[in-house]
Order: structure tokens, then C-alpha cells, then sequence
């Protein structure tokens, strides 16, 4: 209720005019108060002044006397004289005066406390007037912590100084006039604040009633509502404002009438749209493309206007499947070579009529299916994939068991060649479906990780060693280069043992003899990765091919895979295990100039300060 209130413009101008007066009334106070104190307090001290001045002229002649032989007679009349002449020329209230000698003893004083007469005064103040400087200063009494006047002043008798007076003014009556002088400015201030706000609320009432009118009106048009009109209470702005409005509502109510077919179009083609949606006209002129069309087809908006759907979805008119997508009936799959994007978009077309009138156009509704037509390529391949990698072996395996079935099997020589060869491509197909097992468990986020710290140096050492006979027998001369204080790294043992295994058999296979092996294990810059690189010096892999060398059962030479004893599985699976682990795989490769493959693995969780030693179980996913 409070926010509503401040937010009315009635009350932000009420507001404003009362601090506009309350600014003018303080800036105006500050000035008087500032002025009167001033007049005051040099009224005050000029007032002042002028007493110490007329009682030092005429104690003059009191205290220029011989004070070596004082005569107690005429001690007696001097300080009666003294004490006359202070008592009778001193106009100043709450003034208390003190008359000291040369020597700074008090002969006389005003004060209520007498026995002060006859003491020596040794403030500082005193000692400077007697030495004949004039001492003037504003001070706040400790016991009442009023404001005084404290004045020193030298009687002098020609160039000597004879004596001194010392006089100490209240000044809280003048500060009391001034509290009043602030208390009538208050009240002023108050009621200027009353009567200011009175006559803003009169003003601001005039601009709001009339606007809260048109706002009536404004919410009255958008609910559908043009038939009342803003009253207008007079010729000024805001009069013309409501007249303007009042225009305003003729106009639409008009153009809402005239536009009410465009009204039905818009209708039809928002009450059709599910992803991208272009709009023709009866001539086949696009009207209305929305921004998923565009990004799909990816073209301008404002460039495909008018052209004809033909063009913009790449389509000849010639072609048979055209006629009837157009009639609206049916679906086609346009595949958009603008950019060279590789994308696959299903269009579905509907008439735009009204019932029983002719065709005034037609509405495309694009959707995007690139995703869904991949997955079922992919699905196509991997069934035809699987299909020609089992039937090889099977093929094989047939015709050498007809074989020893017609007789092959009595043969001692050529029996246990057959019988091997049935061996060789049996354990082949066991590990095929090994292979798809292992996928099929990583697909579906089944496959358990066991992970654990593991010291990496002596990991990769195992590994190396396991191939030692294969690098041996191609003359691979492998180079480690492994730091011994790296940190261990997390993962699955047997898991990074298979992908270990993988690269380096890979090594094997496609490396030239009497060539190198560079392994390489280090961490990488975020301190929180650990690499392991292999750089070996064979045939390499060509461009076109890198991009898909993870994909299953791609092989960059089919036959001399299949002759090395490959299933085309082995770098998926080893992507799989890696993305497992939140780490990474991939290949740099040249024709001829060798392959890098560099993996990695995240380090050790650290603990309270201390490495994770303790196994856990994970499921992939």
C-alpha cells in the first residue's frame, strides 16, 4: 500500500513542492540564523568593549599612585573610589569584573566570592595584559557549560602599565534569544509545510484526475473496449492530451475493423506453427518467415521476402514430389546447402483458405529431424557394420568345416591347419561380440569403474613391458620421458589398462620398422590433469579420416585391419572409457610423418591434505 502511494503522481508532486519549501525555508534559516548570531555576538563583543574600555580610562587615575608608602587612609578611599566607579559604570548583566594592580593582586571584583580581594590573579590571561597585550576570547565554563566572554585588557598610564582588568561575560542570553529567534523560524517552516502541501494537493489533483482518466480509458482499449470517450475539463496540455486520446481511440477502432482479414491469416498460421513456419501467398511469394525458418534454411528475413518458396527451400518446380506437398498433402526431407551446413529438415505443407473459399496461400511448417535421421544412419551402419564383421568369419568358418566334413578331417597335414583357422576366427568373433558387450555396457551406463589412485610412472612401465617381445620383433625403440614425483592419477586400473593396451598395439601395428616410440606423461597446465602422449613414426592418418576415426568400426584401410586382427571397436571403446573417467582422447596425425595420441586423466582427489587411497565403485554415467 505504501509503494502504491508514492508511485501516484499527485502525491510525487505533493512531495516536491513540500521539499522545494523545506529546502527554501532551510537555506533561508541557515542564512538569517548565520546573520542575526553574527549581529549579536559583534553587538556583544563592540558592547563589551566599549565598558573595559570607559572602566580602563577612568581606573586610570586610581592606580597610578605611589603603591611604595601606601597610606592606609588613603588605601581605604581609593578602593571605595574603585569599587563606586565599577559598580556604577558597568551596564552588562552577568558580567564579573576584577580590577588587579601592577603587581597582579585583585583590588576589587565583582564576584559573589569575596575573598578573592587581595589574592594575586595569575592567570595567564591577566599576566599577558599586564605585560601590556590586550587578551580576547570565547570560552565555555566547565561548571555550567555556558559561553562567556573573557577579556584582558592593560590600564596603561602613558607607556606603563599600572594595572589590569579583567572581566568575564555570560553570553547565554544572547544564545537564548537566538533559540527563540530558531523556534519562531520552526514554526514558520511548519506551517509554510501545511499550507504548501494544502495547495499542492489542490494543484496535483488537476493533472492526475484527468490523467487517471485516460489511464481508465487506456485499459478500457486494451480489454477491447472503444466506445467511451476521455472528458476534457479544460484547453490546456492536459485537455489536448485527452482530445488527442480521444483520436487516438476513433483511429484504431477503424484500423482494427479494416485489418480484421490480416487478423484471420496470422491466426491460421500461429494456430499451424510448431517449429519453423513459412507463410506464401496464392502466388507462392513468401509473406511471413519466422527466426527458426530462417536459422534452419539459414537465410535473412528480410532478403527471402517475396521470393518464392521454390528458392528458398531449393526446391524445382519440375520435380514430381513438388505438385502435391503444394496442394498441401504430404511431407518431403530437403537437406539446405546454403554454407555448406549439413542439415536435414522435414516440410510439411498446409493450405491457407478459409472454409469453402479458394486457396489465398500456403503454410510450410519446417522441423529440424538432422538428429533423428543420423541416429537412424547410424543405426542402418552399426546393423550392416555388425552384419558384415560377423559374416566374414562365419563365412570362413562354413567352408572350412565342409570341408573337414568331406573328408578334409582325415588329412593329418591339412586338418590342423583348418582346425586352426576355425580357432583363429572363432576367437576373432568372440572378440567382436567381446567388443560390443563392453559398448553396449558403456552405453547403457551399466559398466562398474572400480577408481583408485595409480602412480602412472609404474603404470605405463607395466605396459611397455607387456609389448616388450612386439617392440622387439619391429624394432621399436621406445623413449620414455616420466617425471618421478608425479602425483598418481584416478581411474579404473583394468579399464585404463585396456586403452593402454589399445594404443600401444595400435603403435605396433601401424608404426615402421626400426622407428621410435616417444611416450611422454606429465601435468598439464591447470595442475589438475594429468597427459600421457605417444608419438610414433608410422603411416599415419589421413585428414578426411581423423574426424571419424572414433566412430565404430571405421577403419581408415579396411583390409589390412581386418589382417591385423582389428574390430574397428577399439578406439570407441577407448573414447568410452576415457569420457568415463572426465577425461579426454585425441589424435593428431600426418600421411607418412607418424601419429600422436594424447589422453587424460584427472588427478587424485586431495582429502584434509592428503591423496585418496581408498577404492570406490562407479557406474559409468
Amino acid at each position: 500500500m505504501t509503494l502504491k502511494f508514492f508511485k501516484s503522481v499527485q502525491w510525487k508532486v505533493v512531495v516536491i513542492y513540500l521539499l522545494l519549501i523545506l529546502v527554501a525555508m532551510q537555506v533561508i534559516g541557515a542564512y538569517f540564523i548565520r546573520e542575526v548570531e553574527n549581529y549579536y555576538i559583534n553587538n556583544f563583543t563592540e558592547t563589551l568593549n566599549t565598558q573595559s574600555n570607559l572602566l580602563a580610562v577612568n581606573l586610570q587615575r586610581y592606580l597610578d599612585v605611589d603603591m611604595e608608602n601606601p597610606q592606609e587612609d588613603l588605601e581605604e578611599s581609593r578602593t571605595g573610589d574603585i569599587n563606586y566607579l565599577v559598580n556604577n559604570l558597568l551596564a552588562l548583566r552577568e558580567t564579573d569584573v576584577q580590577v588587579i594592580d601592577r603587581n597582579g593582586v585583585v583590588l576589587t571584583t565583582t564576584e559573589e566570592e569575596k575573598g578573592i580581594i587581595g589574592q594575586k590573579n595569575t592567570r595567564e590571561e591577566v599576566n599577558l595584559a599586564l605585560l601590556g597585550t590586550r587578551f580576547e576570547v570565547t570560552q565555555i565554563q566547565p561548571q555550567t557549560g555556558h559561553r562567556v566572554r573573557v577579556l584582558a585588557i592593560p590600564i596603561k598610564s602613558g607607556v606603563r602599565t599600572i594595572g589590569a582588568l579583567y572581566m568575564v561575560s555570560s553570553m547565554e542570553d544572547m544564545y537564548e534569544t537566538m533559540r527563540r529567534i530558531n523556534g519562531i523560524l520552526f514554526t514558520a517552516t511548519v506551517i509554510s509545510l501545511l499550507m504548501t502541501g494544502s495547495l499542492g494537493i489542490l494543484l496535483a489533483r488537476t493533472i492526475t484526475i484527468p490523467v487517471k482518466e485516460i489511464t481508465k480509458q487506456a485499459a478500457a482499449m486494451a480489454e477491447g473496449d472503444f466506445d467511451r470517450r476521455v472528458k476534457v475539463y479544460s484547453n490546456d496540455e492536459i485537455g489536448q492530451l485527452a482530445e488527442a486520446f480521444n483520436y487516438l481511440t476513433k483511429r484504431l477502432r477503424e484500423a482494427l475493423s479494416q485489418n480484421e482479414e490480416e487478423k484471420q491469416k496470422l491466426s491460421s498460421i500461429l494456430s499451424n506453427m510448431s517449429d519453423g513456419v513459412i507463410a506464401t501467398d496464392r502466388e507462392g511469394r513468401v509473406i511471413l518467415i519466422n527466426s527458426r525458418a530462417s536459422e534452419m534454411l539459414e537465410v535473412e528475413e528480410e532478403v527471402v521476402l517475396g521470393t518464392t518458396i521454390y528458392d528458398v527451400l531449393e526446391l524445382s518446380q519440375e520435380e514430381d514430389r513438388i505438385l502435391p506437398l503444394f496442394q498441401g498433402v504430404g511431407s518431403i526431407l530437403i537437406q539446405p546447402t546454403r554454407n555448406g551446413a549439413d542439415r536435414v529438415v522435414r516440410v510439411t505443407c498446409r493450405q491457407l483458405k478459409k472454409e469453402e473459399q479458394a486457396s489465398k496461400g500456403i503454410i510450410a511448417v519446417l522441423q529440424d529431424v538432422t538428429e533423428q535421421e543420423l541416429l537412424e544412419k547410424q543405426r542402418k551402419d552399426f546393423v550392416a557394420n555388425v552384419s558384415h564383421e560377423l559374416r566374414t568369419p562365419l563365412t570362413t568358418l562354413k567352408s572350412y568345416l565342409e570341408a573337414l566334413e568331406d573328408g578334409a578331417i582325415q588329412d593329418p597335414e591339412v586338418a590342423p591347419r583348418f582346425v586352426h583357422v576355425t580357432l583363429n576366427e572363432t576367437e576373432r568373433m568372440i572378440r567382436l561380440v567381446n567388443d560390443l558387450l563392453q559398448l553396449s555396457r558403456l552405453d547403457s551406463r551399466k559398466a562398474v569403474m572400480r577408481k583408485r589412485p595409480i602412480e602412472m610412472k609404474e603404470f605405463i612401465i607395466q605396459g611397455i613391458e607387456r609389448f616388450s617381445v612386439q617392440f622387439q620383433q619391429k624394432g621399436l625403440q621406445v623413449k620414455r620421458s616420466i617425471a618421478d614425483s608425479l602425483p598418481p592419477a584416478y581411474g579404473d586400473p583394468d579399464s585404463l589398462t585396456q586403452v593402454l593396451d589399445n594404443l600401444l598395439s595400435n603403435a605396433v601395428k601401424y608404426s615402421y620398422p626400426d622407428t621410435s616410440l616417444a611416450i611422454k606423461v606429465y601435468v598439464m597446465k591447470d595442475e589438475k590433469t594429468l597427459a600421457v602422449e605417444m608419438i610414433d613414426e608410422g603411416m599415419g592418418i589421413p585428414k578426411r579420416d581423423l574426424s571419424q576415426i572414433f566412430e565404430r568400426f571405421y577403419r581408415v584401410d579396411k583390409a589390412r585391419s581386418r589382417e591385423m586382427g582389428g574390430t574397428g571397436l577399439g578406439l570407441s571403446i577407448a573414447r568410452e572409457i576415457m569420457l568415463a573417467h572426465q577425461g579426454d582422447i585425441y589424435i593428431e596425425s600426418e600421411v607418412n610423418q607418424g601419429t600422436k595420441v594424447t589422453f587424460t586423466l584427472p588427478l587424485a582427489a586431495m582429502k584434509d591434505g592428503q591423496q585418496v587411497t581408498s577404492r570406490e565403485d562407479h557406474h559409468v554415467g
